[in-house]
């Protein structure tokens, strides 16, 4: 089960770290405030589910 929650973590912080270089490329720092654009709305809802899976992983562990 451990594994399975550190997976799911490690995925989910990837995909907001790749979100996150992406737009800073693209729009600089500026436009990672805009939450009304739908990589960042896709960007906190990543890193969200990291903070929770990989505090069920510590916790578990």
């Amino acid at each position: 089960m451990n594994m399975i929650f550190f997976m799911i973590s490690m995925l989910a912080f990837g995909t907001a770290f790749v979100i996150f270089i992406s737009m800073v490329l693209n729009d600089g720092v500026k436009g990672l405030l805009d939450l009304s654009r739908k990589p960042v709305k896709w960007m906190s809802g990543a890193f969200a589910l990291y903070l929770v899976t990989f505090a069920a992983f510590i916790l578990l562990s």
